[in-house]
C-alpha cells in the first residue's frame, strides 16, 4: 500500500510539473494581449478573425509541409519561408519558429506587426477567406482591465 501513495506521489508531481507550451486561448485574453502590444483597437476584430482563422486561437499550432518545405507555426501561422527559420533565429521576424508555437504570443505579435507592415492582412489566406468583407468578432464584451503599478 505504501508503494502505491509512492508512485501516485511521484506521477501528481510529474504531471503537474510538465512545461506546458501552447493553449488555446480565449478571445478576451488575445485582446488584452494584442492591446499591450499596442494594436489599435479600431483593428483588432481583424487580428482576433485572423487568428481564429488560421489557428483557431490555438498557440501550439504547426502544419507543414506545405511549398518549399515549409511550415508555419503558432497562432498566427506564421510561414518559415520568409519569416523565421528553423532550429534557430532567422528570417525577416529574426526569430526561431519554434518559438511561436508557446503560450506567450507577444514575440509572434512583434513578428505579425511586420507582416502586416509589408503585406497588410492579405498575407494571410485565412484573413482573405474568411474576414475580408465579412462580419468581425465582437470584441466588446471584452473589458479592459485597469493597469495597477
Amino acid at each position: 500500500m505504501g508503494n502505491l501513495w509512492v508512485i501516485l506521489l511521484i506521477s501528481i508531481i510529474t504531471i503537474t510539473h510538465l512545461p506546458v507550451e501552447g493553449k488555446v486561448m480565449a478571445q478576451c485574453d488575445v485582446v488584452r494581449e494584442l492591446m499591450r502590444a499596442k494594436i489599435s483597437r479600431s483593428f483588432i476584430s481583424n487580428w482576433i478573425c485572423l487568428m481564429q482563422s488560421e489557428s483557431g486561437l490555438d498557440t501550439r499550432v504547426v502544419k507543414g509541409p506545405k511549398t518549399a518545405s515549409s511550415y508555419s507555426y503558432g497562432i498566427f501561422q506564421i510561414n518559415s519561408v520568409k519569416w523565421c527559420t528553423r532550429g534557430r533565429a532567422g528570417g525577416l521576424c529574426n526569430a526561431r519558429c519554434e518559438d511561436f508555437a508557446n503560450d506567450d504570443i507577444q514575440d509572434d505579435i512583434t513578428c505579425a506587426k511586420k507582416i502586416y507592415n509589408r503585406d497588410g492582412f492579405k498575407a494571410w489566406d485565412g484573413w482573405m477567406k474568411n474576414c475580408k468583407n465579412k462580419p468581425l468578432p465582437n470584441i466588446g464584451n471584452c473589458r479592459r482591465r485597469r493597469m495597477t503599478l
